[in-house]
């Protein structure tokens, strides 16, 4: 088989997408203990001893509001990283599939954003995200950039990955209203990325959920709604101002995914049908 190596391999997608390949690909499962993508000479080593067919970085700086008070550390690991793996991957004559995010977006545009959309980030993390992109990009068209957002599954730490463990123990759980979002689910992104491996494209991509756009508010409801008596939170709602966090947020920031039956591209399946799933460890 050929092999396929995955960077920031800890992480929530890194997970998933080394689980989805790996009947498909040798896969080289690679966190940041193993792999620092800041690091341009062990990058370089790492590339050159393994040799993959294939790369997918999903290793990122992604603490936004971290990013905010060191501007310095996130475009070390948002845009240098992304610069060093596109470079040594070229060498090697690898494919590579950078991660990005919803956040190189202002997200005020009422229609979805199509991966032709300008971008206009409105944080350090955005902004060092986006230059990433272009990193990729500027060392070879044939690499593909894929924007997720607001992404959850099994095994993740953020607000919609760990809203079974918030909703089912006493307490308030704040759900912000005055967002609009399509999330991304992990499994699906990860099988959608071993798509686009095999299918070798280059470009700009988005891959979200289907379904109807929602806020983390409406996100939340329906996870306590499904988790009906395993339920024991309060859910109230909060807007972002509220919340008073360091940096800016994209409000209504709705992706359109990136759907291509000629290459093999996948559509999501519904954002609802992949909480339900994701959920079915605290509802057994």
């Amino acid at each position: 088989m050929p092999s396929l190596l995955v960077t920031g391999a800890a992480g929530l997608l890194g997970r998933h997408v080394a689980e989805a390949c790996h009947q498909h690909y040798e896969v080289i499962a690679l966190p940041r203990s193993e792999l620092d993508i800041s690091d341009a000479a062990a990058v370089k080593a790492c590339l050159g001893q393994y040799r993959p067919a294939v790369i997918i970085n999903c290793a990122a700086m992604t603490n936004v509001d971290a990013c905010e008070t060191d501007h310095a550390a996130a475009f070390l690991h948002n845009t240098e990283g992304p610069r060093h793996l596109a470079e040594s991957a070229k060498a090697i004559g690898a494919y590579f599939i950078h991660i990005s995010t919803d956040y190189v977006f202002d997200g005020t545009s009422p229609l979805p954003y199509q991966p032709t959309s300008p971008p206009n980030p409105i944080s350090v993390y955005g902004a060092s995200k986006l230059a990433g992109e272009q990193a990729v990009h500027s060392v070879s068209p044939d690499f593909a950039v894929v924007r997720v957002a607001g992404l959850f599954g099994r095994g993740g730490k953020n607000f919609a990955s760990v809203i079974g463990d918030l909703l089912t123990h006493p307490g308030v759980v704040k759900g912000i209203t005055d967002n609009r979002i399509l999330p991304s689910y992990a499994t699906d992104v990860a099988l959608y990325l071993r798509c686009l491996a095999e299918a070798r494209a280059g470009g700009q991509f988005h891959a979200v959920s289907a379904g109807e756009p929602c806020s983390w508010y409406d996100f939340a409801a329906l996870a306590r709604e499904w988790l009906g008596s395993r339920a024991q939170a309060t859910l109230v709602g909060v807007t972002e101002a509220e919340l008073r966090r360091p940096a800016k947020r994209p409000m209504s920031c709705v992706l359109a995914h990136s759907a291509d039956a000629s290459r093999g591209l996948p559509v999501l399946r519904d954002w609802r049908e992949a909480l339900a799933e994701s959920l079915a460890v605290w509802k057994t």
